[in-house]
């Protein structure tokens, strides 16, 4: 149902370099005016949303990289935030980072503004993985990020990993997550490599005549479903693994599964992305930004000239019944599901009766369980994430 906002996520579209991967609006390489034409207009939509908006318990700054930003222009951003918004007590206060471009001022500077999470995009820790992907950047900082975020305070330190790369064997992926857990993190993003169509990796998988994967997150699905049925091809049957591998190496380390594709010690879930999961209101800012007020969702324009120019974002209509069947998909992404009322209060309807049948079906077939009142994916509920969302909606 519709409120005010109570979580703010902050597109930052620059960056220093594209990966070949990344299907993200982002902008390389991008001028000093273009940057100050951003850091104006960011702090004029949060002007104009700011009556809107409760005292906010989560800010994530993602992008593109907000840390490619110089120090003054990341002074900037954080100290505009904190002149539109207030933040609730304990919130939760995220910058996504690079490791290469997270120097000891940047990390003052998060510090100095109350920032609590990073989250560093780290993808692998092999050359030749990172070549693949197009990461062009070393990790050669690392170490020096780490210790600089820990001594500025800011202990809750996350990354980003990557699986699934062409090339990559299981062996190299449990090295990659044995050393990112070794580096000290409490939270993991496992992401399996989705070629999306018009990044630089898929032409060149086209170009090579190695496009099996363009479909992406179909494809994913298609593979895991014929795993299950005996009959998955090996590269599917890998990546299955791998996913299954993330949470034997990173619960070794007391990080546990709690959505498809994160794990983190107890207590260190990302609580912006779990509530956004769960339904619950946020604002966008930036290009490329979406907001949701309980019942609507709209995204601003994905081209920075348009944004700054003042384009009106692109609404995504949907009736309230299959906006709530939306909102039940995603929050069943994470083990913790919907609580009966939960959900009741966040959407105004009874999950029970919004897809009675679906429900049941799903059920039938080992995906979702009941507890008493509270709906959940099972570990095979998990697996088959996009089959069980698509039945709801």
């Amino acid at each position: 149902m519709r409120g005010e906002f109570r979580a703010l996520y902050v597109h930052v579209p620059f960056c220093a370099a594209k990966c070949d991967y990344c299907a993200f609006y982002s902008i390389p390489a991008a001028s000093t005016e273009l940057r100050s034409a951003y850091l104006v207009r960011v702090s004029d939509q949060l002007a104009e949303a700011a009556g809107q908006c409760a005292a906010l318990t989560t800010v994530y700054v993602g992008g593109g990289t907000p840390s490619v930003l110089t120090p003054d222009e990341l002074d900037a951003l954080l100290t505009m935030l904190h002149a539109h918004v207030s933040l609730a007590e304990g919130a939760e206060f995220t910058v996504e980072c690079n490791p290469e471009s997270l120097t000891p001022d940047k990390v003052a500077i998060l510090a100095r503004h109350g920032v609590n999470r990073v989250s560093l995009g780290v993808q692998s820790f092999e050359p030749r993985l990172r070549a693949v992907i197009g990461r062009r950047t070393s990790l050669a900082g690392l170490d020096e990020a780490l210790a600089a975020l820990r001594a500025g305070g800011i202990g809750n330190i996350g990354m980003d990993l990557i699986y699934a790369i062409p090339g990559e064997t299981l062996e190299d992926w449990r090295a990659d997550l044995r050393r990112a857990c070794e580096a000290g993190v409490r939270h993991l993003s496992t992401y399996e490599l989705t070629v999306e169509e018009g990044t630089r990796l898929g032409k060149r998988q086209r170009a090579e005549g190695g496009g099996q994967k363009s479909e992406g997150k179909r494809q994913k699905a298609k593979g895991k479903r014929q795993k299950a049925e005996g009959k998955g091809d090996s590269a599917e049957e890998l990546a299955v693994a791998m996913w299954e591998a993330a949470e034997e190496v990173a619960g070794e380390f007391g990080l546990r599964r709690y959505e498809v594709s994160n794990l983190a010690q107890p207590g260190f879930e990302c609580r912006h992305n779990d509530a956004v999961w769960h339904g619950a209101t946020y604002l966008g800012v930036g290009p490329a930004a979406s907001s949701f007020d309980g019942e609507v969702r709209w995204t601003n324009p994905a081209d920075l000239g348009a944004w700054l120019a003042g384009a009106p974002p692109v609404e995504d209509p949907l009736p309230p019944e299959a906006r709530a069947a939306e909102v039940l998909g995603f929050g069943l992404r994470t083990v913790r599901g919907w609580a009966r009322e939960e959900f009741l209060g966040r959407t105004g309807f009874d999950y029970a009766e919004l897809r009675r049948q679906a429900l049941a079906e799903l059920a039938a077939d080992g995906l979702l369980e009941m507890s008493g009142d509270v709906l959940r994916p099972t570990r095979r509920g998990l697996l088959f994430a996009d089959r069980v969302a698509r039945r709801l909606l």
